[in-house]
């Protein structure tokens, strides 16, 4: 954690001379928790991204008064030149607020900072809140949220502040609410910044939807489900798609793309349907275009709000499988359900991975239970596999435990032997 109250804790080299660059005044750009420094060398100003967020890895620096930017070159399209461009355009919009949730006193706090332009983004660095509540107990945590976002807050947390930026705009500086933010922090005799990383791997999902995860003994009629979405479809067409999102008025010429990706999923689970019978058939997510027949479940939304999104929960906790497009729509049905099956479009296998929570310690079973094909993939390929990863588990998983537990018997009698009760 970063410490930016009573005093900063920021020392960088200036690129130019190589003196130290001290930390002065924190900015609260959105996204980004900057801070101002001038080189104790040159005499050169800066303002620079602290380690929060993606810039635990990719930080930017803006000279100034000349909005120079350096860092590195490949985030710089989406992270660096959006936070250049927001410091030279400042946003004066007085629609844009916050509302501060007061739930416990605390004079020592760590804050969260989870906004940002992408739903999967904000959903990860909030992930970051249960790792600061279980290594810093003693500090009052206020979690800075999205609207949208707000609902998996977890109840320990000491305050909420809900801005009112909905992602589309997020990249945007607004001052008024940077003012708001240090008027804010006035309360507070000592402030920590949390890295906020944007993949943590320790967290229970249980903590922040208050569903708890798959359990097999708890469902003795598991869902199979496929998670639907309707800007990135399973049509072998990733091109379509990408027009689409950069030409919006292009859209109806995904419709025919839409009612083929709702043939291919009917079919994957008519052949399911033949070997899974005790199994319900399920489609949910975001978009309502189409129907499918009786015997599939349809919990698909035209839109997702607190009481929506629990519930699309509760359809994943009782997946045994889910299947969908690689996106930020398979990080909560990932972290829910039993298995996964992620489909990738071509051109995102670079960010293999990063749309999955997993939620297994052995390496093994994670091998197993999370799957990563081709989008290209076939009904039948796709079928195929779903079946043998279904019908494989509880032997897979006897043999993985096998060691495991031999290892837990001689610990055990490891254990009896030294304290002389065997």
């Amino acid at each position: 954690m970063i410490p930016i109250k009573p005093f900063v804790r920021h020392e960088e080299q200036c690129p130019h001379c190589g003196g130290t660059l001290h930390g002065g005044e924190v900015l609260w750009q959105g996204i980004h928790v900057c801070v101002s420094t001038k080189c104790e060398g040159c005499g050169r100003e800066y303002l620079e991204d602290m380690r929060v967020g993606h810039a635990t890895y990719s930080p930017y620096r803006v000279e100034m008064p000349d909005y120079t930017l350096t860092g590195d070159a490949k985030s710089r399209k989406w992270l660096g030149e959006p936070l250049r461009q927001s410091l030279m355009n400042p946003s004066y919009d007085l629609a844009v607020g916050m509302t501060v949730h007061k739930k416990k006193a605390s004079s020592r706090v760590i804050i969260v900072n989870t906004i940002d332009y992408l739903y999967g983004h904000a959903l990860l660095k909030l992930l970051n809140v249960q790792r600061e509540y279980e290594q810093s107990p003693e500090l009052g945590i206020i979690v800075i949220v999205q609207k949208s976002l707000e609902w998996m807050v977890p109840a320990y947390v000491s305050e909420i502040w809900t801005v009112d930026v909905p992602f589309s705009k997020a990249r945007n500086f607004y001052p008024m609410l940077h003012h708001r933010m240090i008027e804010e922090l006035m309360r507070f005799d000592e402030v920590y910044i949390s890295p906020a990383y944007s993949h943590p791997n320790q967290f229970e999902i249980e903590q922040f939807t208050g569903v708890a995860r798959y359990d097999e003994e708890r469902e003795p009629n598991p869902r199979i489900t496929f998670v639907w979405r309707e800007d990135r479809l399973w049509s072998g067409s990733h091109h379509m798609a990408r027009a689409v999102q950069k030409f919006p008025q292009l859209k109806r010429g995904l419709k025919p793309l839409i009612y083929h990706q709702r043939s291919k999923i009917i079919r994957l689970f008519r052949r399911l349907r033949e070997s899974f019978p005790d199994h319900r058939f399920t489609v949910a997510g975001l978009g309502r275009t189409g129907s499918f027949p009786a015997w599939i479940s349809d919990e698909r939304v035209s839109r997702f709000d607190r009481e929506s999104e629990l519930r699309v929960c509760e359809i994943y906790a009782a997946s045994r499988l889910v299947i969908g497009i690689h996106g930020s729509n398979m990080l909560l049905p990932s972290a829910h359900a039993g298995m996964t099956i992620d489909l990738m479009p071509k051109d995102r296998w670079g960010n293999y991975a990063q749309d999955i929570l997993f939620h297994e310690t052995d390496h093994r079973l994670t091998a197993y239970k999370y799957r990563f094909v081709p989008m290209e993939s076939s009904v039948t390929l796709v079928a195929g596999m779903a079946a043998a990863q279904l019908k494989g588990a509880d032997h897979f998983n006897m043999q993985m435990m096998e060691e495991r537990q031999r290892q837990g018997d001689h610990s055990s009698w490891r254990g009896k032997a030294a304290s002389g009760r065997v």
